[in-house]
């Protein structure tokens, strides 16, 4: 009996999360030809958002991460974008019990494509530059050039949308340090202007 109670629970979440629209049959042409004009120009072509991220390690450290993004709609079902990433890190060296901070920035470019009103896929290729504290003590700077391939629930409403999704980095390289493992998982949310 849980276990029907908890599915039902989770149905009624996913509808809830669902827009809701109603139809009606217009007689006359005239009204329907000036909704539609009305419609494409509410389109909003500009957007922007991003995402806040953070956490705590067991061993003393953390991170901040702020990630901006600013797109544009190409048709309502295919966006592309651009996002700017700062990581703030902090995290005690065991050897020595010192902190060593890290900050790492970059870039990246996206491509989202909506389908059944709900989902999407995405493909987003990024440049890091990335400090690096494991190689020497006193840090390293080098490159990262992830591709995250992937996708996850889109929701509209209104002016903004949310997302959540699943990446994978098909390009991370076993003999560096990232700053994120695979798999990630992202949410964000936005406004259309």
């Amino acid at each position: 009996m849980r276990i029907y109670k908890n599915t039902f629970l989770a149905i009624v979440f996913l509808f809830s999360l669902s827009t809701v629209s109603a139809q009606y049959e217009n007689t006359s042409g005239q009204k329907k030809q000036q909704k539609k004009k009305e419609n494409v120009a509410k389109v909003n072509r500009w957007f922007a958002g991003g995402m806040i991220g953070g956490g705590f390690s067991s061993g003393g450290g953390g991170y901040i991460e702020l990630s901006p993004l600013v797109g544009y709609k190409v048709t309502p079902d295919f966006h592309v974008g651009t996002r700017i990433t700062y990581i703030f890190s902090s995290y005690r060296n065991n050897y020595s019990g010192s902190y060593n901070q890290s900050h790492t920035y970059g870039a990246s470019l996206l491509a989202r494509y909506v389908f059944l009103r709900f989902l999407y896929a995405q493909a987003e290729f990024e440049v890091l530059s990335f400090n690096h504290y494991y190689a020497k003590p006193e840090g390293e700077r080098y490159t990262l050039t992830n591709l995250y391939l992937g996708g996850g629930y889109y929701q509209s409403f209104g002016k903004g949308f949310s997302s959540i999704g699943i990446f994978y980095n098909v390009l991370e390289d076993p003999n560096y340090y990232y700053p994120y493992s695979n798999p990630v998982i992202r949410i964000s949310f936005g406004i259309g202007f």
